[in-house]
């Protein structure tokens, strides 16, 4: 049996790797797909079933697991595009970095002022971002005395996740002054940006 796990992975991401595995498969072979994305699967299973191939579903957990049954040898499969179309245009889930402590360039007061001023506009906005991200001098805003700890304090109690490089916190020796979130490592950073729907980096 031959496995492939796309966790994690956007469309049309799975429906390709699963396509490659299927080309690849020997006459009688068996494929198990993972993936841990309800609307993937649905990608997954129609793709399948389009190409006149059966598959069997299993949930486990927070995964899935679809158990592809190959007869003989599969000739001509289709192109994937046109199957990510639903995910890509239901999918509102996104993540804002902050880079820094203050938005664009040129006068510095006036950058702080943005950058208080736009997670104020956040909090009104109809989809809360999953999570907000501080890196280098962004760090400054989730330290203690911060001006807008008032507005980051809201965003937590309603769901969104804080998170603060470590790194950065101890570069500039302001672990202890972190006021709101909890600190991270650059792996879930990364984790984090390569699963979110988009990226809003300032």
């Amino acid at each position: 049996m031959k496995i492939i796990d796309v966790k994690g992975k956007k469309c049309p991401m799975p429906l390709i790797e699963t396509k490659k595995a299927l080309k690849e498969l020997t006459a009688d072979e068996s494929l198990k797909v993972i993936l841990d994305s309800e609307t993937s699967v649905q990608n997954v299973l129609k793709y399948l079933k389009d190409n006149g191939i059966s598959a069997e579903q299993k949930k486990k957990g927070s995964e899935f697991e679809l158990l592809v049954s190959k007869s003989g040898q599969i000739e001509t499969l289709s192109e994937v595009d046109p199957y990510c179309e639903t995910s890509v245009s239901t999918d509102k889930s996104y993540v804002v970095v902050f880079a820094k402590d203050r938005i664009g360039e040129g006068d510095n007061e006036l950058g702080l002022v943005l950058a208080g001023s736009l997670l104020n506009t956040i909090k009104e906005y109809d989809v809360l971002p999953q999570k907000i991200i501080f890196l280098n001098s962004g760090i400054n805003l989730v330290l203690k005395g911060a001006p807008a700890l008032v507005h980051l304090t809201e965003l937590e109690t309603r769901g969104v996740e804080l998170i603060t490089c470590g790194t950065c916190l101890n570069y500039f020796e302001k672990t202890d002054q972190l006021a709101v979130g909890r600190i991270t490592n650059m792996y879930e950073i990364l984790d984090s940006l390569l699963k979110a729907g988009k990226v809003v980096s300032l």
